[in-house]
């Protein structure tokens, strides 16, 4: 049976199935209470009262010790997922370095990893909620948060998607158009660029005449 260290202040030190304890000076055994969970000893207190002494147990600061170590367990186990894909992350993009990936499969790992860092938010935030010691000690958690791929090209997929004659056209002009050589000069200085993003300027170049009416869907699409 499970007894509890009190000292002669009457503070729980410590626990112990050894009823030789109770020999040390200034200390006395009082059987653990039901459910009694070591893992909370400091959050046990013991009061006396007409020389009979009653542990009990501050559900507060016990519900917050287990949700601050269950998230940290959280935490960790992410970590753990995350670095079992480093290996895929480091094969996409020597891949890609090569020339014989693309920038989709690297984005394919990276959301992957984002996946298991927005669901392990998730779950902390559902471990924080719960007010059960015993619910919060049992809860588990999945990578169960979707994330959609990011939508993105190479600066150099970005440029294939232009006729020669549409390139040719465009930087000839910006040499006349301070804004659109800014454009250009931000397109050579990014090593990939969000179709999205890119979006405004494309049709620019519509309205400007450089590119045909409706090109900007089909280099973007």
């Amino acid at each position: 049976m499970t007894q509890l260290i009190i000292d002669a202040a009457n503070q729980i030190t410590g626990c112990t199935q050894d009823d030789q304890q109770a020999a040390w000076d200034g200390v006395r055994l009082v059987p653990a209470p039901e459910g009694f969970n070591p893992a909370l000893l400091a959050h046990y207190s013991a009061k006396v009262a007409k020389g009979k002494t009653t542990i009990t147990l501050n559900m507060d600061t016990a519900l917050a010790a287990v949700k601050a170590a269950r998230c940290s367990q959280i935490k960790e186990e992410a970590a753990r997922l995350i670095a079992a894909t480093d290996w895929k992350l480091q094969r996409a993009q020597e891949r890609d370095a090569a020339g014989w990936g693309n920038l989709a499969e690297i984005d394919q790992v990276l959301t992957e990893r984002e996946a298991i860092r927005r669901s392990s938010n998730a779950a902390e935030l559902v471990a924080n909620a719960l007010t059960d010691i015993n619910a919060v000690q049992a809860f588990t958690w999945s990578v169960d948060v979707p994330v959609p791929a990011p939508n993105r090209l190479t600066r150099g997929q970005f440029l294939d998607r232009f006729t020669k004659e549409e390139t040719a056209a465009i930087l000839a002009a910006a040499d006349a158009n301070a804004s659109l050589k800014a454009w250009v000069m931000r397109l050579e200085n990014s090593d990939w660029i969000k179709p999205a993003e890119a979006t405004p300027g494309l049709q620019a170049l519509e309205i400007a005449g450089l590119i045909q009416p409706g090109r900007a869907v089909e280099i973007l699409s």
